[in-house]
């Protein structure tokens, strides 16, 4: 990677670093849950199924992770194939199909889950405060905010069916 040296072009200097710094942090999670036979999409696919107390349909795990729906699909259909989720047709309309994680997806994610959260722990922790941390976090809202805007999305309250995680234990990473 290299540093383009945009800093005459603001607005690109901040969208290259902005991209840089998701492609290079994507990679070490990525790199790091390859080593535990996990890819990232198979963590955040088995996370929102874990933290939802109702099984979910592929349309609806599409919306969490927020990827197209082909791609979740085809995503679920090798997790179903490695017996990490189990799908289930509607009985009243044979077209629906509900996923719901599996014991052999609740034991990859309890082995990888720490290992992804803690590398992404890892590569923030260095870098602010706790203070600026929630200022950083409050920017990337905007961004992403004004991202959707442009989509015409909107962004929704989380139902009551998910359940939020109420400690960093309970994500099995470590607060130092």
């Amino acid at each position: 990677m290299y540093d383009w040296n945009l800093r005459d072009y603001p607005y690109l200097n901040t969208w290259t670093l902005m991209s840089e710094a998701f492609e290079a942090a994507y990679k070490a999670v990525e790199t790091e849950l390859d080593r535990h036979g996990a890819t990232l999409a198979q963590l955040n696919m088995l996370l929102v199924l874990d933290h939802c107390e109702t099984p979910l349909t592929p349309g609806q795990i599409a919306s969490y992770v927020f990827r197209e729906q082909h791609s979740v699909s085809a995503q679920l259909s090798r997790m179903w194939r490695s017996g990490l989720v189990k799908k289930t047709r509607s009985k009243s309309d044979q077209r629906v199909v509900k996923i719901k994680i599996t014991p052999k997806g609740k034991e990859l994610l309890a082995k990888v889950k720490p290992v992804g959260l803690g590398v992404a722990q890892s590569i923030l922790e260095p870098c602010f405060s706790e203070k600026q941390l929630g200022q950083f976090n409050d920017f990337l809202k905007k961004v992403r905010d004004s991202a959707l805007q442009k989509l015409g999305k909107e962004i929704k309250t989380m139902p009551a069916t998910f359940r939020i995680p109420k400690s960093a234990e309970e994500c099995g990473i470590s607060v130092k």
